[in-house]
């Protein structure tokens, strides 16, 4: 058998109708979203692999991080990094992007269970499994910092608990009660095809730039899975708009929510690359211009206008938070560093000046004078009790209008009587688009109130959420430093030599 015969008896070959069911009950979400597909047959899968050609490749990129991570673990590599609080930033991925890798495998089976389509369904079920795979590969390396940082050893119970990981989980259980070609757009366009770059090659970076050879491994491993993801994602979109006109304004609809979705569950990642690491290779600034405006917004839109698709309607405001977004978010860690199990910490006169050189129009101006105030007091900028989430992202609602940095970017909307808040115009257009979805969103101050997180209080909030008061607040003065440099002094990395 030929290997045109052979990858085409081990994929497409495998779908099948049936003949004694109906197809519509078979499929019930089908025709529910309005899409229509003439000819699904006439698409290839992407990723255009069998299966066992998929393990074959998989389990050599095991392989080889498994090695490194092996090599890194039995050096102390955790102690030669150049600075300890790189590893408060890796605790923020592990809440924030390790579910996020668990929920997509979901996420994935979900869009192959109910598209009969063999293109779509073949190259879901291999995406399925590669985010297991990352899922897996990342808790590997939050086991090891395990034994030597705090903030982890509870890992699944802060996983399903801390008010944090809420921003991930609104953004899946959204796309997983969505239909399954809103789904598809949702996770492998918006969020794959045009923001998994900015997230994986700037981080990775970093890590290998600050002495993480584990963590950039883990990134390289990953990445490479993600190009594959990407393709997913441009085939299916090219799928929906080519198959029929009537599924434009659709799929317009789908990439203008699923664009400011995806754009706001990446605010963490903006701290990750500007302020958690110590050297930083590229800014966020200067990420977000490459992987999203140039590549995505000025590149791959322009082209789609041959379809009648327009850039998503809040694009813009994306490019001009740009200055702000990453300040922004790590002002808003540093409110409730009391209430995260990865800690903020004092800048250093290296980041002020790096912060400074990278954003000349705003770091000086609107945000310096906030990160100064801890110099006196690492408590000084902490606010009280538990923050108010935005009704759609779930992240508090702390952002500066672009336009007038120095007000709130916070919206209002009506709804059933109620008035529900939004971080932004992007979230407010999102939530009066389906609002009865969106009145469902869980919110922790109210859970406070209502006594479910205990009577106790807050001891039994730091309870629930699987973690002590004292793995929280501030980097340079908490138990997790000073046992860092114990472990560089016994290993001689203390010494200079000139």
């Amino acid at each position: 058998m030929g290997i045109k015969s052979s990858y085409s008896a081990m994929t497409r070959e495998l779908m099948w109708d049936p003949k004694d069911f109906d197809l519509k009950k078979v499929y019930p979400l089908i025709e529910k979203e309005g899409i229509i597909v003439k000819d699904p047959k006439k698409w290839e899968d992407p990723f255009r692999m069998t299966y066992n050609q998929y393990v074959k490749i998989q389990s050599e990129k095991d392989h080889i991080y498994h090695s490194v991570r092996n090599a890194f673990e039995a050096n102390n590599g955790h102690a030669k990094v150049v600075d300890a609080r790189w590893y408060e930033g890796i605790k923020a991925f592990a809440l924030a992007v390790q579910p996020a890798e668990y929920a997509a495998h979901r996420l994935m089976a979900y869009i192959g269970r109910n598209i009969p389509i063999e293109a779509i369904r073949f190259a879901t079920f291999n995406q399925c499994i590669d985010e297991l795979r990352h899922a897996q590969i990342e808790i590997k390396h939050y086991a090891h910092m395990s034994k030597y940082y705090d903030g982890l050893h509870a890992y699944a119970k802060t996983n399903e608990n801390l008010w944090f990981n809420t921003v991930a989980k609104s953004f899946f259980d959204d796309a997983l009660t969505a239909g399954p070609f809103e789904a598809l757009m949702a996770i492998s366009f918006s969020f794959e095809y045009v923001f998994t770059n900015i997230l994986f090659l700037p981080f990775a970076s970093s890590a290998a730039a600050v002495g993480d050879e584990n963590f950039a491994a883990v990134g390289k491993s990953v990445q490479s899975d993600e190009a594959r993801h990407m393709a997913l994602g441009m085939t299916a979109l090219k799928m929906l708009l080519e198959e029929d006109d009537r599924n434009i304004p659709i799929v317009q609809k789908w990439l203008d929510k699923w664009y400011w979705r995806a754009y706001r569950i990446f605010s963490v990642v903006a701290t990750l690359v500007d302020y958690y690491p110590r050297i930083r290779p590229i800014s966020w600034r200067k990420a977000f211009e490459i992987y999203v405006e140039d590549q995505v917004l000025d590149g791959l839109f322009k082209d789609l206008r041959k379809y009648g698709i327009r850039e998503p309607l809040h694009a813009e405001d994306s490019i001009k938070e740009k200055e702000h977004y990453s300040h922004a978010t790590m002002r808003i860690l540093e409110h409730y560093k009391h209430a995260n199990m990865f800690r903020g910490f004092r800048l250093q006169p290296d980041d002020y000046e790096w912060l400074h050189n990278e954003y000349p129009d705003t770091f000086e101006k609107y945000y310096a004078p906030f990160f100064r105030r801890m110099d006196d007091h690492i408590m000084a900028v902490a606010s009280p009790g538990i923050p108010a989430v935005c009704a759609v992202c779930q992240i508090p609602v702390e952002f500066p209008d672009p336009d007038q940095p120095n007000k709130m970017w916070t919206q209002y909307s009506e709804f059933n009587n109620k008035t529900h808040i939004l971080c932004s115009p992007g979230c407010k257009h999102i939530f009066e688009q389906e609002p009865g979805k969106f009145i469902q969103w869980w919110w922790p101050a109210e859970a406070y109130v209502n006594g479910e997180f205990g009577t106790d209080l807050p001891l039994d909030l730091f309870k629930y959420f699987g973690f002590s008061p004292e793995e929280a607040n501030e980097h340079y003065s908490s138990p997790d430093r000073e046992r860092w440099m114990k472990y560089r002094e016994q290993l001689g990395l203390n010494q200079r030599f000139v």
